[in-house]
């Protein structure tokens, strides 16, 4: 896989500063179905021999990071994959000129680096091409109760059990844990006692890597954090975002035996849309706090797309000992995987947080 190195560039929704995740060239459109075949094969040939030699290390990486394994994607590629032959048959027999112009849209989309345009379009080509896709799945005559079953089975129940199926076998994941209770109540604050707006003085990061034919990014800034990630051709992109509070202990407050009570709330969304073309692919996202954990997971394994989103406030009051005053944090995570030829992208994103840091006896 090559290698990438996060720069800064403008944000094309707002102007802000970016970091992003470039490759050193770019890829140009393919104007006739003879290049295009000549660039899928190239492309297939390449990547295979890198992704085949990087998959230990990968899988050693979401096994730390993400709640679904690389032998599971693998079990259920295997699973699909007379399926997935019978349909691309099909659809290589296509004389409506719909899957010439899927593919020609989800490529419109893969050179998108703006996730907004990305959602846009998302829903553009799903609204499009979901009754080509329906009619050509209804041919194909799918035993969909029996595969669903047989995906379920790929993963622990905790996991398949959290299963959410979307038509043509596409699903997604959703696992949101907590690791703490309400804490008592505070007490009548003392004249010593120092109160922190944690926004003021906030710092935030992004961090990554990818792979071939894909790209990500973030932003950040006293009161948000958001974190994206795309990808295109076979190839693993990971991002991370991070808004750390800034306290220092001794510094910004004394280093004494006093507590540390933190309320937050914030605006939580996240998105993740995975499309099938001439290969498959997954996206995910993942947003933590001290007391909150939401992962996001969607897969395309066959055809067409899977997409989901989720959009809610939350508030959140726990204390802590001033050693563990870093552990007050927002972390954004978004990674993509695509199999061959395929669309994925997803995106992390914490809004209007207020966020603020007491001491207490």
């Amino acid at each position: 896989m090559r290698n990438r190195r996060i720069i800064c560039s403008p944000d094309s929704d707002n102007n802000k500063i970016t970091p992003s995740i470039h490759s050193k060239g770019t890829i140009n459109p393919l104007r006739s179905m003879k290049k295009q075949h000549f660039a899928i094969i190239t492309t297939i040939c390449l990547a295979s021999t890198c992704f085949l030699t990087a998959v230990p290390a990968m899988a050693q990486k979401e096994n730390q990071a993400s709640l679904v394994t690389q032998e599971q994607i693998n079990k259920i590629n295997e699973l699909v994959k007379p399926l997935k032959e019978q349909i691309e048959n099909m659809l290589n027999k296509d004389e409506t000129g719909n899957y010439k112009g899927y593919q020609e849209e989800i490529r419109k989309m893969n050179a998108s680096k703006s996730y907004k345009d990305k959602s846009t379009l998302t829903n553009q080509i799903r609204e499009k091409y979901a009754a080509f896709f329906k009619e050509v799945w209804a041919s194909a005559k799918v035993d969909e109760k029996l595969y669903q079953q047989k995906i379920k089975q790929v993963f622990p129940d905790a996991i398949g059990n959290a299963i959410q199926f979307q038509p043509f076998l596409n699903f997604s994941i959703i696992v949101s844990t907590t690791n703490s209770t309400p804490p008592a109540p505070a007490p009548p604050p003392s004249p010593e006692d120092k109160c922190i707006d944690v926004c003021g003085i906030a710092a935030g990061e992004i961090q990554g890597s990818s792979g071939l034919i894909s790209g990500g990014g973030g932003r950040y800034g006293n009161c948000f954090l958001r974190t994206s990630a795309w990808g295109a051709a076979a190839g693993k992109n990971d991002l991370y975002g991070f808004l750390r509070n800034g306290i220092t202990i001794p510094g910004t407050l004394p280093n004494d035996a006093r507590k540390l009570r933190v309320r937050k709330s914030y605006e939580l969304n996240m998105e993740a849309t995975s499309f099938a073309v001439l290969g498959f692919g997954y996206a995910e996202t993942r947003a933590t706090t001290y007391q909150n954990n939401q992962y996001l997971f969607v897969m395309s394994p066959v055809i067409f797309s899977a997409s989901k989103t989720i959009s809610k406030t939350v508030r959140e009051e726990y204390v802590l000992e001033k050693y563990d005053v870093a552990k007050s944090v927002f972390k954004t995570s978004a990674a993509t995987m695509a199999y061959f030829i395929s669309g994925n992208w997803c995106s992390a994103e914490f809004n209007s947080i207020n966020w603020s840091i007491c001491e207490e006896k």
